[in-house]
């Protein structure tokens, strides 16, 4: 993916919006937070996970810097035999300290190339973790990773 520059940028720019809605629109509905029984059988709040922060999280340095990110650190696998270009849009959780947890392909492209994805996000630095009342909040994320042949 080195070099694609400004195009690359645009759409993966342009993915990241859109997918954050369309990638987890059944997610938010269903996963509002986890929740365990207790010995008495009433419900309590495990860990929530919020999709409406007051502060949505971010990649440290922002948008920009998650795009350079991708750009340096995604690539064909060296034994890809497969032509497909596409997305694969991996979701993950971002916990309260910046950690990123349980990233899974929500869509997929080949096997090989959601190998790749799932690898550039475990990859990543902590990121800046989403902020409800103040305070640091477990939030979900999807991110678009756009595989296209030079």
């Amino acid at each position: 993916m080195k070099g694609n520059g400004k195009i690359f940028k645009t759409i993966v720019g342009a993915c990241i919006s859109l997918s954050i809605f369309t990638a987890c629109e059944s997610q938010m509905l269903d996963l509002d937070s986890t929740r365990t029984t207790t010995a008495a059988g009433s419900k309590v709040a495990e860990s929530k996970i919020f999709y409406d922060p007051e502060q949505q999280p971010s990649f440290p340095g922002g948008t920009q810097a998650l795009l350079d990110f991708l750009d340096q650190n995604v690539s064909y696998p060296a034994n890809f035999e497969g032509c497909a270009q596409g997305r694969v849009v991996v979701t993950f959780t971002i916990n309260a300290d910046g950690s990123i947890s349980d990233p899974k392909v929500v869509r997929s492209l080949d096997k090989e190339l959601d190998a790749e994805a799932l690898r550039v996000v475990g990859l990543m630095p902590k990121w800046i973790p989403a902020k409800m009342n103040g305070k640091s909040k477990k939030s979900k994320y999807c991110l678009p990773i756009v595989f296209k042949l030079k």
